[in-house]
C-alpha cells in the first residue's frame, strides 16, 4: 500500500470478483464462528464461577470440538464430528500452549472445579491462538480488494481525524496562549482599611473597557456614590479575562472640587517590585510581564479570570471621583527589552 494509493484512490467501495465474493463469505463465516466461541467462553466462565459444574462440563465438550474443528477448517482438513475421536487431530506447533488441553480430555468429562478451571484457561489460550491464525489468513489467503479499500479508508479516517484534532488543539492553544481581548469592564471596590478589606457590591463602580482602544492610554473617570465617599483601601479589578497585558500608570482620588485626596503612580522599584509594595494588600491572578527596569511603569498580565489588586492608603473622606490612567497592550505581545 503506497502513499499515493492512500491519497488518491477512490472513496467508493470497489466491486469484488466472484472469487473475492466467495472469500468475503468465508471470512464472514469464520468471524461468526469466532464470536460463537467467544460467547461460549464467557458462558463457561459464568457457570464455573457460580459452581454450575455439570452444566459447565457439557458446554466445555461443545467448545472443545468447536476449537478443534475451527483449526481443521483453517488448515483445509475434515472436521471431527461431536463425540468423535480427538486423537485424529494433530496439535499444531505453536509458541503458545494451544490445544494442550487435549491430553487431559476424557469422554466422561469432569466436574472437578480445579480441572475445569485449568481446561477453561487452556481453551482461552487456544481461542487467542485461533484468533491470531485467522487474522493471518484474512490478510493473506483471503485478502480482497475490499480489504485493501477498508484498510486505506481506515488510514484516511485516522489521518483526517488526527489533522482535525491537531488543528482544533492548535487553535485552542493559540487562543489560550495569545488571547484576543474582549469588551469587558474595569471595576473598583472601596473598603475601610487594611484590617477590614471586605468589599460589597454596594460600594462598587464599574466602567466598560473597549477592545478597540488596545495600545492607547486611556483615562477612566469614575463618579463615586455617597457610600464610597470615605475609605482607606481600593480593590481594582482591571479585567475579566486571563492573559491580557496592561499598564496601570496612576490613579487619583479627588474630592468634589477636583482636588487630589490621594494619588499613586505604579512604577518598578530598585528591588524590581512595584514601588511601596507594602501598600499592596493583595495581588491575585496577576503577574509582572517580562523584565523591567527600576523607574519604569509596571507592565502586568492577568493569569486568571478574576484578577484583583488590593491597595491600602491613608483614609480619605469626601471622595467624589476616581481617575485611573491605563493602557491595555496587545494580548500576544510581552514587553521586550
Amino acid at each position: 500500500m503506497s502513499f499515493k494509493e492512500i491519497l488518491f484512490s477512490t472513496w467508493k467501495s470497489p466491486k469484488v470478483s466472484a472469487e473475492e465474493s466467495q472469500f468475503e463469505e468465508i471470512k464472514k463465516e469464520k468471524k461468526q464462528k469466532l464470536n460463537q466461541m467467544e460467547s461460549r467462553l464467557e458462558s463457561l466462565e459464568i457457570l464455573i464461577s457460580n459452581d454450575k459444574l455439570e452444566d459447565a462440563n457439557i458446554l466445555m465438550k461443545y467448545l472443545i470440538y468447536d476449537l478443534v474443528n475451527f483449526y481443521q477448517s483453517l488448515s483445509g482438513n475434515k472436521t471431527i464430528p461431536f463425540e468423535g475421536d480427538l486423537s485424529l487431530f494433530s496439535i499444531p506447533e505453536s509458541k503458545t500452549k494451544a490445544f494442550q488441553f487435549l491430553s487431559q480430555v476424557s469422554k466422561e468429562g469432569t466436574t472437578d472445579e480445579s480441572k475445569l478451571n485449568d481446561l477453561f484457561e487452556s481453551c482461552l489460550i487456544t481461542y487467542d491462538f485461533l484468533l491470531g491464525e485467522s487474522k493471518k489468513q484474512f490478510r493473506t489467503k483471503w485478502f480482497t480488494t475490499l480489504d485493501q479499500f477498508k484498510a486505506i479508508r481506515k488510514i484516511r479516517i485516522i489521518l483526517i481525524t488526527s489533522i482535525l484534532s491537531f488543528s482544533v488543539f492548535g487553535v485552542l492553544y493559540y487562543q489560550y496562549k495569545f488571547p484576543v481581548m474582549k469588551d469587558q469592564n474595569i471595576k473598583l471596590y472601596s473598603f475601610a482599611d487594611r484590617e477590614h478589606p471586605q468589599t460589597s457590591e454596594s460600594q462598587m463602580v464599574s466602567m466598560p473597557v473597549s477592545k478597540q482602544k488596545i495600545g492607547e492610554w486611556n483615562e477612566y473617570v469614575f463618579a463615586l456614590p455617597d457610600s464610597m465617599a470615605k475609605f482607606g483601601g481600593l480593590r481594582i479589578d482591571p479585567l475579566e479575562q486571563r492573559g491580557i497585558h496592561f499598564v496601570l500608570d496612576e490613579f487619583q482620588v479627588l474630592d468634589g472640587k477636583g482636588k487630589p485626596l490621594y494619588s499613586k503612580k505604579i512604577v518598578v522599584s530598585q528591588n524590581l517590585l512595584p514601588e511601596d509594595y507594602q501598600d499592596f494588600l493583595k495581588i491575585s491572578d496577576i503577574k509582572t510581564a517580562g523584565k523591567q527596569q527600576p523607574g519604569e511603569l509596571v507592565e502586568m498580565v492577568t493569569t486568571g479570570r478574576d484578577p484583583q489588586i488590593l491597595l491600602v492608603f491613608p483614609p480619605v473622606d469626601g471622595a467624589k471621583t476616581i481617575k485611573i490612567k491605563m493602557k491595555y497592550i496587545e494580548a500576544h505581545k510581552l514587553k521586550k527589552k
